[in-house]
């Protein structure tokens, strides 16, 4: 595989993640899924941990490589069949679970296709398989729709976690560090310091002064005015 295609969320398979009570999991999946966007020719990709833990549920955690987002999402049964190659892309409509109905709207819809595969699925997943996705948005939530084939069409509801909600469900920031903007700015306060420092250095420049004595007395030069200029010289100050 590409380096580019593994996952880089700050989890590994098999070691526990536990969170404040009463979270506690474990990352026991990971699939990385690739997909090409003609209009910009760019291909995104995103990763999904599947993760066995707190009410003996499989939740998924989705990290995106694009957005940097971390979502959590937990399985949901609806009342209506959503099927992601049947949605379209601003289409409104209502999904019901637990006797209430939702407006969402279809956010995104597209086929992503698994570009790298480690640990063990509660489904039969295989390299290079296409999966047909859709993004439904509501109010503070979002609906994850996935056809792995005609058999297997899962709903999960989902909820994006900043970096306080990964602490508090997982023990630790999972999003990795934007280490670009990290060296970007260690660089800007490196370059800011050291021209800190080459501004301060200064050289002195003394000019003597010479003192008269009183008429017909002897001319002598008694002391020097010395003055502290910096090495780059210029600089405000008055004009001559």
């Amino acid at each position: 595989m590409s380096v580019g295609r593994r996952p880089r969320a700050r989890m590994a398979l098999g070691k526990h993640l536990v969170g404040a009570p009463p979270w506690r999991s474990i990352p026991h999946g990971v699939v990385v899924y690739e997909e090409y966007d003609p209009a910009d020719r760019t291909t995104y990709t995103w990763e999904e941990w599947e993760v066995l833990g707190y009410e003996n549920l499989d939740f998924w955690v989705e990290y995106d490589h694009y957005t940097r987002k971390v979502t959590l999402y937990r399985p949901l049964e609806v009342v209506e069949r959503l099927d992601p190659t049947h949605l379209q892309e601003g289409q409104w409509l209502g999904v019901t679970w637990r006797g209430q109905t939702h407006q969402v709207r279809v956010d995104e819809v597209g086929v992503g296709r698994i570009a790298y595969l480690e640990g063990g699925f509660t489904y039969d997943l295989q390299l290079g398989q296409d999966v047909a996705y859709a993004e439904l948005r509501g109010h503070g939530f979002v609906l994850s729709v996935e056809k792995f084939d005609e058999r297997v069409l899962d709903v999960y509801h989902g909820v994006e976690l900043d970096t306080a909600g990964q602490k508090a469900h997982f023990g630790r920031r999972v999003a990795p560090r934007n280490l670009r903007g990290l060296v970007l700015g260690l660089v800007i306060a490196l370059g800011i310091g050291g021209l800190g420092v080459a501004c301060s250095q200064t050289v002195e420049q003394c000019t003597p002064r010479t003192v008269l004595a009183e008429p017909g007395g002897v001319t002598t030069t008694t002391e020097q005015v010395c003055v502290r200029r910096s090495v780059f010289g210029g600089g405000g100050g008055l004009g001559k």
